[in-house]
Formats: C-alpha cells, sequence, structure tokens
C-alpha cells in the first residue's frame, strides 16, 4: 500500500477545491463509530512500539508486525505502522498532534522527564499556578500534548463529555502514584477551514462537546475527540502532504461506505472495501483537502482478539 509523495499530491490536488457543503445525497442515518482511531508512520515501527508500550505504558491490543495498535484511553486507539509498508512515507511532515488528557498531569511531566523524553513545550509553573499542558514528542518526531482534565467550566479545557469516561490505567507508575489517560483528541490543521466544519459535522454526524485549550473539541466516540485548527499553533503550520491517516472503527464498514461514497466533498482512495488479511474489512478517502481517513471493521479473528473485548 505504499503511496508516493506525487500520487498524494496529484490525489490531494484533485480534491483541494472545497465548496460549500450540501446535503448528502441520500438520507441515510448514521452509522456507529466504536472507537476513534490514527495511523501514525515510523522508519523504526519497533523503537516507536517500545516507547508507546514501555514508555508510556499503553496496552499492545494488536500485534501485526507491521502494524501495531495501542489502547490510549477507553475507546480511542493510534495504530503505529512501518512506513516501508504503509501509506505514508516517514519523511511526511507530521502535521497533527496528539491530545491525551490526563487528571496527573504533573505526574506524567515527572515520569517523562525521568525517562528523557523530549519536551517541545515544557511543564512551567509561574507564581504558583500549574500548567494546564505540556507537549513532548514520540520517536517519530510526533506532537504528544498531555492535557490537565479540568472540571470547572472557567478553565480553558472544559469539555464536559471528558467527566464521561474512566480513565484508563498506564501500565507504567511514578514515586507519586498511578498514571492514567481520561480521553484523547487528535488535532488536525487547514490553511482555511471554510466548508470543513460543516463536511465533518455532516459525515460523522458530529458536534462540538466544549473548548480544549480554547479550540472547539468534537466527540466522535466516547473518549475519542477531533480537533480542527485553522492556520498553525504553537507547534504546527498546515502543509499539504501529511503523515497521519485518521481512522473510525465500526461495526458496520459497509454502511459507511455507502454513505461516505455519497457525501459531497469525500472521495475514495480504494475503490471498494477491501478485506485484508482476513483480520479487518476497510475502505480509505479524502476529506476535500486530501487528508486520509479510513474505516474499520475488525474480524472475529485470533490477532484481534485483545482489541474485540474492548469493542461492542
Amino acid at each position: 500500500m505504499k503511496t508516493s509523495a506525487i500520487v498524494v499530491l496529484l490525489c490531494f490536488l484533485a480534491a483541494c477545491t472545497v465548496e460549500e457543503t450540501a446535503e448528502p445525497v441520500v438520507d441515510q442515518v448514521r452509522p456507529d463509530i466504536i472507537a476513534t482511531n490514527a495511523f501514525y508512520y515510523y522508519d523504526d515501527v519497533e523503537s516507536a512500539w517500545e516507547f508507546y508500550r514501555d514508555t508510556l505504558g499503553f496496552e499492545t491490543v494488536i500485534d501485526y508486525g507491521f502494524a501495531k495498535i495501542v489502547r490510549l484511553a477507553d475507546t480511542s486507539y493510534l495504530t503505529l505502522v512501518q512506513a516501508s509498508e504503509g501509506m505514508h512515507s516517514a519523511d511526511e511532515p507530521k502535521t497533527v498532534t496528539l491530545s491525551l488528557v490526563t487528571d496527573e498531569l504533573s505526574r506524567w511531566h515527572e515520569h517523562l522527564a525521568a525517562q528523557n523524553v523530549t519536551m517541545l513545550v515544557d511543564y512551567v509553573e509561574t507564581d504558583g499556578n500549574k500548567p494546564n499542558s505540556f507537549v513532548a514528542t514520540d520517536p517519530g518526531g510526533y506532537a504528544l500534548k498531555f492535557v490537565r482534565f479540568n472540571p470547572h467550566p472557567n478553565h480553558e479545557s472544559f469539555v464536559a463529555a471528558f467527566a464521561d469516561n474512566e480513565p484508563v490505567l498506564s501500565s507504567v507508575a511514578n514515586a507519586s502514584g498511578d498514571l492514567s489517560i481520561r480521553a484523547s483528541a487528535h488535532s488536525v490543521y487547514f490553511e482555511s477551514l471554510e466548508g470543513i466544519p460543516s463536511f465533518y459535522e455532516g459525515l460523522l454526524g458530529i458536534e462540538v462537546a466544549g473548548q480544549l485549550e480554547g479550540l472547539p473539541a468534537y466527540q466522535v466516540a466516547g473518549s475519542g475527540f477531533l480537533v480542527l485548527v485553522e492556520g498553525g499553533d504553537e507547534l504546527h503550520e498546515p502543509t499539504v502532504l501529511n503523515g497521519v491517516t485518521l481512522s473510525f472503527l465500526s461495526s458496520d464498514v459497509d454502511a459507511w461506505f455507502e454513505r461516505a461514497t455519497s457525501w459531497p466533498g469525500f472521495e475514495l482512495r480504494t475503490p471498494e472495501i477491501l478485506v485484508e488479511a482476513e483480520v479487518v474489512r476497510v475502505f480509505v478517502g479524502y476529506d476535500p483537502t486530501g487528508k486520509f481517513l479510513e474505516w474499520d471493521t475488525f474480524l472475529n479473528a485470533p490477532e484481534n482478539a485483545a482489541l474485540l473485548k474492548y469493542l461492542p
């Protein structure tokens, strides 16, 4: 499934005109999204897996060899892919931010600092005020923003839906106590948001759940959230190529295929639903700016047993 930069760029140019999102061609009930996922791409997937498994203590729910899926929170996952066997190159810009919402922000910082993890934005207390977040980087250069769970609406990262999610314990801890993740959010970046929120809101059937550090956060599935960023921030500027695929787990990939292919602004990358190694049924497409979107239904196979125990 290797995609060259030229092919990706051509696909982007073919789909980059954003028009006003019309009503869908077919009036459909939105199929379920039972979990969120994203694919990150690495020159050395084993090194990335060691970081997420051992340094962060996230549970591995699937190991396909070239791809590993780790559980971030209750219904949110991350897939680590050997880039030589994936849809993106490890050289593509890592223009995405994974926010990990936690009740133990200072503990996470203490733990990662002790592990000599590189910090992009450090945790610094000023005038007795505790920071709201800090940003680390994984072995492939992806930004990981650890965000404090703030249950009070006056905080800039107030999302009431976070409280509905039970924190998932990491397998690591430090001297101060346990470490856990309550929810996750992927921030993706656009030159302009004209027509973009209506595309995602309509296609995915989502709405704003609150403000995550001043930006609207959409609840996609339980603990999995999405943030659409216009222009840049302290971490990223929008880029044409982007080394990430956003993924949505569903019990009915066929219904999603029917819905997505009739939705204005959506373009298919795979012409049909594919069955990969008898473990997952999948199709991939592009949003109006060329970002990769994927839907997956995991089959009842031995390789999937650890993941399936968490899925309804």
